[in-house]
């Protein structure tokens, strides 16, 4: 299988950075030092290589250093013994992209540097509102389908601009026979996105079950698409005989913008039946399953980013992300202490210390490398 890697990662303004350049390590890589130093800064600069946007779900003007106007995220990649460089800038509310010094649209950036990143927030999967499971879907999607983003994109405008028009016809300024074009183009969209998350949901599924079942043992897990409307005809229907109802709101009240999904645990939905133990084995299970998924998919491992995870994790789940680790090209975890991790990690692992601002400094090596 093709090996992924970052190998150096250069930042300009980006968070507490104003600026650093870092030389990575293939293998795992342990980012250790006290809160507020930046671990978490760097996993998400390394993340933003993949998709140019946080998993943090933050605007890009709030990943500027204090009181800069731009910033710069660059990665030099190797992938299956190529060497590519990222370059993402931002100014003023606008992104470029060059790829090898090249140009770039952003979309053209999905598929290049996949990673997968797990952190305590993800909890927020079971525990949070749909928003937040409608925007993981759309991420990890669009990490491996460009088509799929794009036809997002398409989406999110229709959408923008059939409720400009819902608000104006509210406000005596447009009629209702105008929404109909805009329908037509909502419902062709929306299909395609539809179609695409109840595939990648059915593609996850059996992989999530399985995972958590060689963890957790026993419990029967599942992973349940719920969309905004259970087929085409009835969103289509929905659409003609509920515009009053949508006029009256000033929004598009049905699509896949609505959309969901939830996990069950032997039939009982998870995010009110599970412990806390329970609910952190089930993310860690999506999360296992969507990198062997992965790997499946674009025929290479995706970077993994794990931040502050094992001290949440017993030793049993601990067990399993070790097995993961171990067949990754790369992965970089964060800890506020190095002691909390399990031994025979440390000792594969590359440890690198960091103070707020600065470059991170390698300590160690993995023993057999010494």
């Amino acid at each position: 299988m093709p090996a992924l890697s970052l190998q150096q990662l250069q930042l300009i303004n980006f968070r507490s950075y104003k600026c650093l350049t870092w030389d990575c390590r293939p293998g795992l890589n342990i980012i250790f030092g006290p809160n507020a130093a930046g671990k978490t800064n760097l996993l998400e600069a390394i993340g933003y290589l993949a998709l140019a946007r946080s998993f943090r779900q933050q605007q890009d003007q709030q990943l500027l250093t204090w009181g800069a106007n731009s910033f710069q995220v660059r990665g030099l990649c190797h992938s299956n013994g190529e060497k590519i460089e990222l370059v993402i800038n931002y100014q003023q509310h606008n992104k470029r992209l060059t790829i090898n010094g090249n140009r770039n649209r952003l979309i053209e950036l999905l598929g290049i540097f996949p990673v997968i990143y797990f952190g305590p927030d993800d909890l927020h999967l079971l525990k949070g509102g749909p928003a937040y499971r409608r925007h993981f879907l759309d991420r990890e999607i669009s990490m491996g389908d460009r088509l799929y983003c794009r036809n997002l994109q398409d989406y999110r405008r229709i959408l923008f601009q059939r409720n400009l028009l819902l608000r104006a016809i509210k406000a005596g300024r447009g009629k209702e026979g105008e929404l109909e074009p805009w329908d037509i183009q909502l419902l062709a969209t929306g299909k395609a996105i539809r179609e695409k998350r109840s595939c990648f949901l059915q593609s996850l599924a059996p992989r999530v079950a399985a995972t958590y079942r060689d963890m957790a043992g026993g419990e029967e897990l599942a992973l349940i698409y719920r969309p905004g409307v259970a087929s085409q005809e009835e969103w289509a229907e929905r659409l003609k005989v509920g515009r009053e109802r949508e006029v009256q709101a000033g929004m598009t009240l049905w699509g896949p913008h609505r959309d969901d999904f939830t996990f069950t645990l032997d039939g009982h939905e998870a995010r009110y039946f599970a412990s806390q133990g329970q609910q952190r084995a089930i993310v860690l299970a999506l999360k296992l399953a969507e990198a062997r998924y992965y790997r499946e998919l674009l025929h290479v491992m995706p970077v993994l980013l794990l931040d502050d995870v094992f001290s949440e994790l017993d030793e049993a789940h601990q067990g399993a992300l070790l097995e993961l680790l171990a067949g990754a090209d790369q992965a970089f975890l964060t800890t506020t202490e190095v002691g909390l991790l399990p031994a025979r990690l440390i000792e594969r692992s590359h440890l690198w210390e960091l103070a707020r601002g600065r470059e991170p400094r390698l300590t160690s090596g993995p023993v057999e490398a010494q």
